[in-house]
């Protein structure tokens, strides 16, 4: 979809240095097609993660253009996208876990059971929690356990006897 006021600044700056709008138009995304390259290599496509600000400084290239500004990714900002999103996935259940059998070992077990033998079958490996966990990632790139994003307090009722 065509953006009609970059359009027309197009035209203008084709106008001004005698180009037609559609150099123009190559020249700015070539340009920028640098800064895209840099942004999609990132790694923050897990959302099990949310970076450090100093593990995100050292994977982010910042560059200062003059009479542009700044230009990269900014920390505040992707906090904020990550924790929104990972409000999202946080209550997502874990799948079960389970045991699948292979071909061989289901023929085994077939053998054993036509055979008379008395049949084991590994227990069920037990989930220590419910729900997946949105991790923290430090500097070193090491998960570390801190509350990324805040529970919402609720008050618990007791029934105390009365003296």
């Amino acid at each position: 979809m065509r953006n009609r006021t970059h359009e027309a600044e197009f035209r203008e700056l084709a106008e001004q240095f005698g180009l037609e709008p559609s150099d123009v138009k190559r020249i700015v995304q070539s340009f920028f097609e640098v800064f895209l390259t840099d942004a999609n290599s990132l790694p923050f496509d897990n959302v099990k993660k949310i970076y450090s600000k100093e593990k995100f400084d050292s994977l982010v290239k910042v560059r200062n253009i003059p009479s542009i500004g700044r230009l990269g990714p900014r920390y505040s900002r992707y906090l904020q996208w990550r924790v929104n999103e990972a409000k999202e996935v946080d209550m997502i259940p874990k799948p079960k876990p389970g045991r699948r059998f292979s071909q061989e070992e289901i023929e085994q077990l077939a053998l054993d059971a036509l055979a008379g033998k008395e049949i084991e079958l590994p227990k069920r490996v037990r989930q220590s929690d419910e729900f997946d966990r949105i991790w923290l990632v430090s500097s070193g790139g090491r998960k570390t356990a801190r509350q990324v994003i805040p529970k919402q307090k609720t008050k618990v009722k007791t029934n105390k006897k009365q003296k």
